[in-house]
């Protein structure tokens, strides 16, 4: 944490992303606003394709230090 940030318990509504395709050239295969809170901070999404990608706020429409982390490659079994 920054000096002068201040801790605020999560209770937000948030996109969740998941993609297939290339980094710069994805498709979303499923995007939703979603509640985010302590106590819900796990989700189970089924898509119809084999996903690339996956993340929170994709986007980046929330103000974020480090933007680039918001999505990550999905391991698929």
């Amino acid at each position: 944490m920054l000096d002068g940030e201040t801790p605020m318990a999560l209770a937000d509504f948030i996109d969740i992303g998941v993609f297939n395709g290339a980094k710069d050239d994805e498709k979303p295969l499923y995007m939703k606003r979603e509640q985010l809170t302590q106590e819900r901070q796990r989700f189970t999404i089924v898509v119809d394709e084999r996903p690339t990608r996956a993340g929170i706020d994709p986007y980046n429409k929330l103000i974020d230090r480090i933007a680039d982390d918001n999505v990550i490659d999905v391991a698929t079994k």
